[in-house]
């Protein structure tokens, strides 16, 4: 089940890096602002600066968590540990890439399925406590959801499907592909467009979370979209475009930053302090990827890192550690400078991991109860604070004290928020600490004399550079301040034994070194955990030769044969375990039978099974059974099939057809006026992919049934079915523009998107008004497909903000449907946009877009 608001906004992809190479010619071509939408206008203020170029080492928008911190300086920064045996998380970008590479992926395909199976070994489904959820730090769209890539690899590796399937279109998009979330009947899974070994591109559709997917019958690519109700049925309703838009991404920095004296150790397990435990286990979703594919860690859980910060107080270099000069302290002393006077210290902490717990350690003097020392915390950078803590009246003398500073509440998707005025380290990624002391008689009576910070927080332990068996390449990079040091130590177990370590310190970057483990299978070397900590450089060292990156190292399969590890959609069966014909031919004599061999039937497709087929078509209740009889028929004889499947469609009444299992004369629910619906559409996919026109009314009769809902799953398939079959027919043009008018009932965002499609392909000019209004929807899509019908149509008043969409470096979507837009209007005055856009556009297919536009202007 899908639990994101269907109307997500949008958002991608683009760097904010230093770039060589930026644009500046096509914004001041578009002018001043057209488009009105709020959240448009919110990330256009983001990103403001933020520039398009080709040359983009990686995908990250302007971060807001946890961020960075310029009152700090930290001793280490952009600081990434890796191992050339898993992909490096740090990013969308970085993580397709090495799917792709551990994958030995060389096509689309290929490379499509290693970003889909490396997402599921890195997921799993949640529990009842929802999907993850973040109450204290909410995004640009305001939702407490996480959906977010980068988040959701590291730090939490949970979600419902639709949050996994989120995950995969942000890895694709990353990697210059097309991709959607698509969400039909309930249940999500993504689009991903990309070419097939035939030459075609086509979108296809991969279930995530459940696993599945729908081959083609040559088994050398999957199904398309379309494809999933003509030549498979695949459950769901119908899948097909639209998506359900982008969503703001990739705002969230994975890199940490370390002062001397900070260290991050991150387990292979957890100390049983979860931010939100929601991580799925026993039968069910938690099993859709085999044991095979999770390696040594199960069952699947959270993990736990610690983050600890313990600042030299006998040297100097401690004050840089802190969030700004200490007041009213002595030099070089946790004291005040004089009595009477309060003096303090703020220290700030950013984590990359979301904080579960956080306490502080104390060494202090008080001579008496007079001498104060306090605890604040702020969660808002240092503006206000909130007292945490105050050292009890009896506590005199030379005390070790540990200090707790993380209140907690329940966290989970429905549960209730956080309690008001909630001031705590407890479900953020950063916070400040202020120590304050006031001494009453003399300074030297309220002193601390040694403190340390210890922060646990929560991270998918999927995402940690696993060791593997044999060698393993660890690549370290980063910025290290002169006289410091990483440190970066492994622990793990393996077929010689427990307890291995590894210790490497490292004074300049980009680094690398060999671990080497023993065993020969994956499940035998189990890593127990990872610190990196910045320390003091040895005296007089010199720096270490950096080792240049390979970046081919390690070019392993971990994964078996996708064949093997990936659910098929209804019962599909691979190639290796269809039925033989003769098999299939002799069941078609009993129709028992055949339904046990049915799904090899439909993928053998012989002409001789045609009757049997037709015999379930007509006589089948169970839907999936009926549902797979269609697409039999289609695909054993087409033509023999033609008149039936007509005559199936025009029973609305069931007076030929079973349309449903005990309730046949039943019009409501799941009884036989729904089963029709349900079925009707699938036929009018049929009919559409075979370009057969005399189906058009029985699908115009569908869409006016009461029990085709505006707002249920089949209808958007049965909209897009009539935009396909409907050109030259002013009944579809009628029944489009009474969509988009509302004329039916309120209809449901994705329905209107098939719609406003729908109405350019049949050159409906008197859908205008109604595509306008469209265009200022907020519901991305939406306004997408409603402005690229304006254009077929010839609505030529769209142009500036097709122009200003050409500039938006927020989301590729704006940029490709303006230029095909700008394309089907032809208006010369708007080459040179085109042109100065073209320069600077990142994704392949955006720019296949604008060169096709150019193109279509420049033509005679």
């Amino acid at each position: 089940m899908d639990h994101q608001m269907h109307v997500v906004r949008a958002l991608l992809l683009t760097a904010l890096l230093p770039l060589s190479f930026l644009f500046t010619e096509t914004a001041a071509i578009a002018g001043a602002a057209v488009e009105s939408d709020p959240f448009y206008r919110k990330l256009q203020g983001i990103w403001q600066g933020v520039r398009l170029s080709r040359d983009l080492a990686y995908w990250r928008a302007p971060e807001r968590t946890p961020g960075g911190d310029s009152n700090t300086s930290p001793d280490a920064a952009n600081l990434w540990v890796g191992c050339d045996r898993w992909p490096d998380g740090s990013d969308p970008r970085r993580f397709g890439l090495d799917a792709i590479r551990l994958s030995g992926a060389r096509t689309d395909h290929e490379k499509a399925l290693a970003v889909y199976r490396w997402v599921r070994r890195w997921m799993i489904y949640n529990n009842k406590n929802g999907s993850s959820t973040e109450h204290l730090n909410p995004g640009p769209v305001g939702h407490p959801w996480v959906h977010q890539a980068d988040k959701l690899l590291n730090v939490y590796g949970v979600h419902w499907c639709g949050g996994q399937a989120r995950v995969v279109e942000q890895v694709w998009r990353a990697l210059g592909f097309r991709a959607e979330k698509v969400i039909r009947g309930g249940h999500t899974i993504v689009g991903m467009h990309y070419r097939d070994f035939d030459g075609i591109e086509r979108w296809h559709g991969l279930d995530v979370s459940h696993s599945a997917v729908a081959w083609h019958d040559s088994y050398q690519r999957l199904l398309s979209l379309d494809e999933l109700s003509t030549q498979w049925y695949a459950f769901y309703y119908q899948y097909g475009l639209p998506g359900n838009g982008h969503i703001y991404f990739n705002d969230h920095r994975m890199e940490l930053a370390l002062r001397r004296g900070e260290q991050l150790e991150r387990l292979w397990g957890n100390v049983g302090k979860p931010y939100q435990d929601n991580a799925a286990s026993g039968r069910g979703m938690a099993e859709r990827v085999p044991e095979a594919e999770r390696g040594p860690y199960l069952p699947f859980t959270y993990g736990n890192g610690i983050w600890r910060y313990a600042p030299d107080l006998e040297g100097g270099e401690w004050q840089k550690g802190l969030a700004g000069l200490p007041v009213q302290m002595a030099a070089g002393r946790l004291q005040p400078a004089k009595a009477g006077r309060a003096a303090t210290a703020v220290w700030a902490f950013n984590t990359p991991y979301i904080i579960s717990d956080a306490e502080v350690r104390l060494d202090l003097f008080r001579r008496g109860a007079g001498d104060t020392i306090r605890l604040h915390v702020s969660i808002d950078d240092g503006a206000t604070w909130a007292p945490v803590w105050e050292c009890p009246p009896d506590l005199v003398g030379l005390q070790t004290v540990t200090v707790p500073i993380c209140p907690k509440f329940e966290v989970s998707e429905k549960g209730p928020p956080p309690p008001k005025d909630f001031v705590s380290p407890f479900g953020r990624y950063r916070y400040r600490l202020k120590l304050e002391l006031l001494a009453e008689t003399a300074a030297e009576d309220c002193r601390v004399t040694d403190i340390s910070f210890e922060n646990t927080v929560q991270l998918n332990l999927y995402s940690l550079p696993q060791l593997h068996p044999g060698k393993n390449v660890i690549k370290v990079r980063g910025d290290i301040a002169p006289g410091a040091a990483l440190k970066v130590v492994y622990r793990w177990d393996d077929a010689a034994g427990k307890e291995h370590q590894n210790v490497q310190l490292v004074t300049k970057t980009p680094f690398q070194y060999e671990i080497h483990t023993q065993g020969q299978k994956w499940e035998e070397i189990v890593c127990r955990s990872i610190t990196v900590a910045a320390v003091d450089a040895p005296a007089g060292a010199e720096p270490v030769t950096a080792a240049e990156a390979d970046s081919a190292s390690g070019t392993v399969s971990l994964l078996p044969p996708v064949e093997e590890t990936t659910g098929r959609w209804n019962g599909q069966p691979l190639k290796k375990n269809l039925p033989s014909l003769g098999e299939v031919l002799k069941a078609t004599r009993d129709p028992k039978h055949f339904k046990r061999v049915l799904r090899g039937a439909v993928m053998l497709a012989d002409p001789r099974t045609f009757d049997a087929f037709e015999a379930l078509a007509y006589g089948e209740a169970a839907p999936n059974d009926k549902l797979l009889a269609f697409v039999g028929m289609y695909r054993a004889d087409p033509e023999k099939a033609r008149p039936v499947l007509l005559d199936i469609l025009d029973d609305r009444d069931g007076l030929r057809v079973v349309w449903s299992k005990g309730k046949d004369r039943e019009d409501v629910g799941w009884g036989r006026e729904q089963s029709w619906c349900v079925g009707g559409t699938v036929i009018g996919y049929i009919a559409a992919e075979a370009h057969w026109p005399e189906f058009l009314p029985g699908m115009l009769k569908l869409l006016q049934s009461d029990q085709c809902k505006p707002g249920w799953g089949p209808r958007y398939g049965t909209v897009r079915v009539i935009g396909r079959l409907g050109k030259g027919s002013s009944e579809a043009r009628e029944a489009i523009r009474n969509v988009l008018e509302h004329k039916y009932g309120k209809e449901h965002g994705d329905t209107l998107v098939c719609a406003a499609l729908a109405a350019g392909l049949l050159q409906d000019e008197g859908s205008i008004p109604a595509l306008r209004k469209c265009l200022e929807s907020g519901y991305w899509p939406l306004k997408h497909h409603a402005a690229l019908s304006l254009a077929m149509l010839g609505d030529a008043g769209i142009v500036p903000r097709m122009l200003e969409w050409l500039t938006a470096p927020f989301d590729e979507n704006f940029r490709g449907y303006a230029a095909e837009a700008l394309g089907h209007l032809k208006a010369e005055n708007t080459l040179s946009a085109l042109e100065a856009a073209l320069a600077v556009e990142p994704l392949p297919w955006v720019r296949e877009k604008m060169n096709w536009a150019i193109d279509e202007i420049g033509a005679p």
